[in-house]
């Protein structure tokens, strides 16, 4: 099974299609993405490069953390 992320989509999307996201998000610092109340509804506004700029965490180092699991992307 590909397990291939679109930069483009929200995080909320991202996290339904591959629940596994939300600990690797979490891990790396997006700790409000816990709780799915908050990420059903702030995560439709926002997605993985935005969320990384608005936390200052490197995108380069969420898309790894994100290889290491096996996904791919596409923008």
């Amino acid at each position: 099974m590909d397990r291939v992320i679109n930069l483009k989509d929200n995080v909320a999307a991202i996290c339904d299609a591959y629940p596994e996201v939300v600990d690797v998000l979490v891990g790396l610092g997006f700790t409000p993405l816990a709780d799915p109340e908050h990420r059903r509804i702030m995560g439709v506004h926002v997605t993985i490069p935005e969320a990384a700029g608005r936390h200052d965490i490197p995108l380069e180092t969420i898309l790894h953390a994100l290889e290491e699991k096996g996904f791919t992307f596409e923008e």
